[in-house]
């Protein structure tokens, strides 16, 4: 009196096939998140060239390449007439280079700026620093709230300037 074995298995495979139509399995949907990366990488050297010779030299703790710019962290930036431009962060936006937190500027000759954001344009070589800055040739000091300096023709712009300047006396 016992149930045939046949009938367990085509009991089962009826239980499998119903169950496959009945129920409805959707994927689990990934929601868009606001991070879009498509790049990350740590302790890099980022070399600008072209067909005769450098144009710059970056160097970065970590970055992040996402669908239209490069976020490099603690960034420190060459070129031939910089010894070094550093921030915290700075982001790649076409030919700018946007820093923010503890940015300094240390040239091959004139002033060293110092200041909490600014962006600089690498193709017109022109440094814009849109919060107060301080700037040191040696003692020389120049304090402000806005600052627009060409490194080509060697001029700078400012707003609210205050400056202790001293002179070769004659």
């Amino acid at each position: 009196m016992g149930v045939r074995l046949e009938y367990i298995i085509l009991a089962l495979i009826a239980l499998v096939v119903t169950s496959f139509f009945l129920v409805k399995v959707e994927p689990v949907s990934r929601e868009k998140s606001g991070n879009t990366r498509e790049l990350a990488f740590g302790d890099t050297r980022l070399i600008e060239v072209d067909t005769q010779n450098m144009l710059g030299l970056a160097h970065s703790r970590y970055g992040e390449y996402t669908e239209k710019e490069l976020k490099l962290y603690e960034i420190v930036y060459h070129t031939d007439r910089i010894n070094f431009l550093r921030a915290e962060q700075g982001v790649y936006r076409g030919d700018c280079l946007e820093l923010e937190g503890n940015v300094t500027l240390n040239q091959k000759e004139g002033f060293d700026y110092r200041a909490e954001r600014a962006s600089y344009d690498k193709k017109s070589q022109v440094l814009t620093i849109d919060s107060p800055f301080e700037a040191y040739l040696n003692e020389n000091i120049i304090t402000g709230t806005d600052l627009v300096y060409d490194m080509k023709a060697k001029s700078a712009t400012a707003k609210k300037v205050n400056a202790v300047l001293y002179t070769l006396e004659k």
